[in-house]
């Protein structure tokens, strides 16, 4: 079949579209005017524009976020958490977070301080708190907060705020001050349960200036939070040592002894160190319950009287000097009871050697007691006794117990002590330690 006289080579109509297309698209491009950009980080420039410069409103959730704000990470498992549905519910009623309203309200919220009109303040340093979080907005609006609640006679409330300052911001620069308030709270406190001794158990249900329980607990867990808060602030003795000074008032021996020893371990340059010596002697004396309870307070009492002596020999005054030195005489004394007791409970039973042995320390290391004398003529008495037996079939036992050479360290053991108990019996030799 012949081919018509208008066919084209392939390719060549799809190229003159091409050319046709772009000729129309310069075309009108020159009768057109320029338009100006939309923002690319949103879908409604004009609208995301207007929220940067506050006029929609308190309600608008701001889509511009400073350098302060960071978002929170991927929660996984914790999306169902309280915070975090709570922080979705905000942004969902437009009350998420936003900047300029957030500072907007902290202006106002000063504004209304300098006033002196604290409750209206405290309501307006909660929006900025709230509509900015993580912030030095936030640090200051909880600061100037906790400040309302404590002009405003709220002493719980402004507590409790001064401490959740520090936890979210450690550094923060109130730190001296909030420990100072909490100072002076925990003064409040305690001079209140001195003067009307509430119950614990009591509620208060009208005076907000003190806990709904336990007014003395709170007061001394306030100076737990000056001392916790800022170790090394200017107030952590003084905290430690109100602390300390409440539980021996309270005739709690066992904790003010706690926090004496504690002010003398970490504070060594307090100006209250001679007073924690010197009250911690005595609450250990007091702690201590007999010769039939435990003896570790004793030894610790001991130290604590030779280390006063030595460490404050121009401080002592000559009745505070005496006094230590009459302490420790009891000390020894209430020592040497406790071995004279040991003493006769082991010569009852006709345990002679052991016996031997405790009226040995008596007369060894306390020689200036009423009981070494004693401890002396009892040494006599039983010298050349041997031991009763406590086993009624020796051989066999010694027929079922394999374990030779143990006996034989016993029996070496025994055999010692009573040479050392033979030998001191004079009280003159050296003390055993």
């Amino acid at each position: 079949m012949p081919r018509s006289s208008h066919s084209r080579r392939p390719g060549s109509q799809p190229l003159g579209l091409l050319l046709a297309a772009a000729l129309a698209v310069l075309l009108g491009g020159c009768a057109t005017t320029l338009k100006t950009p939309k923002w690319p980080w949103s879908k409604r420039g004009d609208e995301a524009g207007r929220k940067v410069a506050g006029e929609l409103g308190e309600d608008a959730d701001s889509e511009i976020i400073s350098s302060e704000y960071t978002p929170p990470p991927d929660p996984g498992w914790d999306w169902f958490k309280g915070d975090n549905v709570k922080r979705r519910w905000k942004r969902l009623v437009g009350r998420g977070p936003n900047e300029p309203v957030a500072r907007r309200a902290l202006a106002e919220a000063d504004g209304l301080y300098n006033q002196r009109k604290f409750r209206e303040a405290s309501a307006k340093y909660k929006v900025a708190i709230d509509r900015w979080p993580d912030s030095a907005i936030e640090e200051e609006a909880m600061w100037q907060l906790a400040e309302c609640w404590f002009f405003t006679d709220q002493y719980p409330k402004a507590e409790d705020a001064y401490d959740e300052i520090v936890k979210k911001y450690a550094n923060t620069r109130y730190l001296d001050r909030i420990a100072q308030r909490q100072f002076v709270i925990a003064q409040y406190w305690i001079a209140l349960d001195d003067k009307h001794h509430y119950l614990t158990i009591v509620p208060n249900a009208f005076d907000r200036s003190r806990p709904i329980f336990d007014t003395r607990g709170r007061a001394l867990k306030a100076y737990d939070h000056v001392r916790i808060n800022d170790p090394r602030g200017q107030l952590a003795d003084d905290s430690i040592m109100a602390q300390a000074n409440a539980h021996f008032l309270e005739r709690q021996w066992i904790d003010a002894d706690y926090f004496y020893t504690l002010l003398r371990g970490e504070y060594p340059d307090s100006d209250f160190l001679l007073q924690a010596h010197l009250l911690g002697l005595q609450a250990k004396l007091r702690a201590y319950q007999g010769a039939g309870y435990e003896g570790g307070v004793l030894d610790e009492a001991e130290v604590l009287t030779d280390q006063t002596l030595v460490q404050f020999p121009d401080q002592l005054a000559r009745a505070d000097q005496d006094r230590v030195l009459g302490v420790r005489a009891e000390i020894h004394a209430q020592q040497a009871l406790r071995h004279w007791n040991r003493a006769e409970f082991y010569a009852k039973g006709e345990h002679y050697t052991s016996a031997r042995i405790y009226y040995a320390l008596i007369a060894r290391d306390r020689p200036e007691t009423l009981l070494a004398a004693k401890a002396r003529e009892r040494l006599g008495m039983l010298a050349g006794k041997d031991d009763v037996s406590d086993n009624p079939f020796p051989t066999l036992t010694a027929f079922l117990n394999p374990d030779s050479l143990k006996e034989a360290e016993l029996d070496a053991m025994a055999e010692a002590d009573a040479v050392i108990a033979r030998e001191d019996n004079s009280g003159s030799s050296g003390p055993i330690r």
